[in-house]
């Protein structure tokens, strides 16, 4: 039985992406000889009971010794047991009982040995996904959906590579089909004439149903992208859907995204599960209807004898079953071409906006960060800033403000390099930015953000997070300094307490606080404040900007806000405006020029 092209492809596909995560296909050599072996043992099972029969129906196993392939096995015992029926009986029924047990043995280990494989195999996807998908820059995350990639983590990984699981059961069928058809030829090659036709009325039917699992298996996977992806939307936005009473509209979408899934499930595991009945109902009856035409057509002493017909019926109709086993594994072939598309797309480089260092190792910040005519956009002809050029200097506290839209947070976002500017647009003391690696860059960067990420996990970690050999000195000290000490003396655990998901159990403030303490436990040279004190009460605002002034002594910042009260202390102010720089200045520069800025700070004053 062949393949369709695109079964091969997904064979190629397969072993392409076991070579990509690390597993060597060659291991798979084991498993599939324990199932070869375990298929000759079968055949050899097969080929005793002719004989067995034979003697059971004559009432004499004399006949044994002259019998093709196994004479010359008999001929080695001794003449007691060749001259007593009774005792041949029991060696023929001991070799049949023996092959049995180790045919079922061998498969054991096999299906053993294919389950540590693919298990193995699918740990190492997970591994190797996930590391991808880290390394992609973050427009790629700005622009998909998390609960698709979620999906494909947790179920499209392994479904991809189920075929796996299988391929000992492919290779054992295939060999015992070999054997069956030298057996079925050797019996009788008049009745197997006949039964050819069997075994291509059963390739025709299973065909079409192959082609309907493919074609449902990318719909089944489309299906379970969209699932996820609601599921992981509307459960991260449970406050919006509690505000707005649309429990009921959630749990309907949800509902009927669900039920396409499951009806698709269910019609795809209805046509796999109907492949092998239909295949047992259509060789009961096309084998008799073999049996019967030989016996007319050439008589029953012309075929073979009553006991090797037996065996000819039994051979046929696990030849059939075995054929439904190569046609479940095409069956799962079919179905793992939706998850494999998907999984081939995460391993493909388009879209998926890599931000790469270069090999110069950044050693601190000596002279100044600059902008040189500074062109970006996030997609093709819509340009976020045009045309920028500014100067941050070492030591100096930098405020940047602007309308909303003015590209405050896209200048940010190139300096931790979130996204990758243009060549020869940002420049560190005079070398391109692209050419220093990353750790080494971002190791002498901290950044404090108006959206404060935090984990599920304790306050501790949270702080510490992403640094190596922090000292409980140093830890207690950043936690003075941000203003935390009095907050930590409250919680139950102190350091220890979870602060639940995203620290949902902090207040606005207390969360930035904990940004700023990861911050100044970083000791980083250049420190990025960006709306650091938005949405905050005043006396939050008062403890904040306490934390900041004295974060940011001794160190390069960048401060973005609303707020224009809190930068009066700025060294020097930039202004942007549609994307591009409109002024910049001290504060009462900017002030006297009564331009963009002076519009800026009398809208906030009235």
């Amino acid at each position: 039985m062949g393949n369709t092209p695109r079964e091969r492809s997904n064979v190629a596909r397969i072993f392409q992406l076991l070579r990509w995560i690390g597993i060597q296909p060659v291991y798979l050599t084991i498993p599939l000889a324990l199932a070869i072996i375990s298929a000759l043992f079968e055949g050899a099972g097969m080929g005793l009971l002719i004989p067995l029969l034979n003697g059971f129906l004559q009432k004499s196993f004399s006949f044994i010794t002259d019998a093709p392939y196994i004479g010359p096995i008999m001929h080695k015992l001794p003449s007691s047991i060749l001259e007593n029926d009774r005792l041949l009986f029991g060696v023929l029924l001991a070799g049949f009982i023996a092959i049995q047990v180790l045919k079922n043995l061998f498969r054991y280990l096999s299906v053993v040995s294919i389950s540590y494989f693919s298990e193995r195999a699918q740990h190492h996807l997970r591994k190797v996904l996930f590391t991808r998908y880290l390394s992609f820059g973050k427009l790629f995350f700005d622009t998909t959906n998390i609960g698709h990639h979620n999906t494909l983590l947790l179920d499209f990984c392994r479904r991809a590579l189920l075929p796996l699981t299988m391929a000992d059961r492919y290779i054992n069928s295939l060999f015992s089909l070999s054997i069956y058809f030298v057996m079925m030829l050797f019996i009788s090659w008049k009745m197997t004439v006949f039964a050819v036709p069997l075994f291509i009325l059963l390739h025709l039917v299973v065909r079409g149903m192959i082609m309907s699992i493919k074609s449902l298996s990318r719909a089944i996977a489309h299906r379970g992208s969209e699932l996820g992806k609601k599921s992981v939307e509307i459960l991260s936005t449970i406050a919006l859907v509690k505000a707005y009473r649309t429990e009921r509209d959630e749990q309907l979408q949800y509902t009927r995204i669900s039920d396409e899934k499951a009806r698709m499930d269910y019609k795809a595991s209805a046509l796999q599960a109907l492949i092998l009945p239909l295949q047992e109902t259509i060789t009961l009856l096309v084998a008799s209807s073999i049996f019967v035409g030989a016996l007319v057509f050439f008589g029953r002493d012309q075929i073979a004898s009553g006991s090797a017909l037996v065996v000819y019926f039994y051979i046929v109709v696990n030849a059939a079953s075995k054929f439904g086993s190569l046609s479940g594994f095409r069956g799962t072939l079919a179905s793992a071409s939706g998850p494999l598309d998907e999984v081939f797309q995460v391993f493909d480089a388009k879209g998926k906006y890599f931000v790469t260092g270069g090999d110069k190792t950044f050693s601190g910040l000596e002279h100044a960060i600059e902008f040189r005519h500074l062109t970006f956009s996030y997609a093709e002809g819509r340009y976020v800033l045009k045309d920028v050029s500014l100067t941050f200097q070492r030591g100096k506290m930098t405020a940047v403000v602007g309308p909303t839209g003015a590209g405050k947070s896209t200048l940010i976002s190139l300096l931790m390099r979130f996204y990758d500017c243009p060549p020869a647009s940002l420049f560190i003391d005079g070398e391109d930015i692209r050419n220093f690696t990353l750790d080494s860059y971002l190791a002498r960067v901290a950044l404090v953000s108006q959206e404060t990420l935090l984990l599920h996990d304790s306050l501790r970690n949270n702080i510490t997070y992403g640094l190596q050999n922090v000292s409980e000195e140093a830890l207690q000290d950043a936690v003075r300094r941000a203003r935390l000490s009095a907050f930590v003396k409250l919680l139950p655990q102190g350091l220890e307490t979870p602060i639940g998901d995203r620290g949902v159990k902090l207040s606005g403030g207390e969360k930035q606080r904990v940004s700023i303490a990861r911050a100044l436990l970083k000791g980083a040279d250049i420190l990025i404040l960006d709306e650091a004190t938005s949405s905050l009460d005043s006396q939050t605002e008062k403890l904040i900007q306490e934390a900041i002034d004295e974060a940011v002594q001794g160190r390069t910042s960048i401060v973005i806000a609303h707020r224009l009260s809190t930068i009066r202390n700025a060294d020097k102010i930039v202004v942007l405006k549609d994307g591009r720089l409109a002024e910049e200045g001290a504060l009462q520069e900017l002030l006297d020029k009564h331009g963009t800025f002076h519009e800026l700070w009398e809208q906030q004053k009235f």
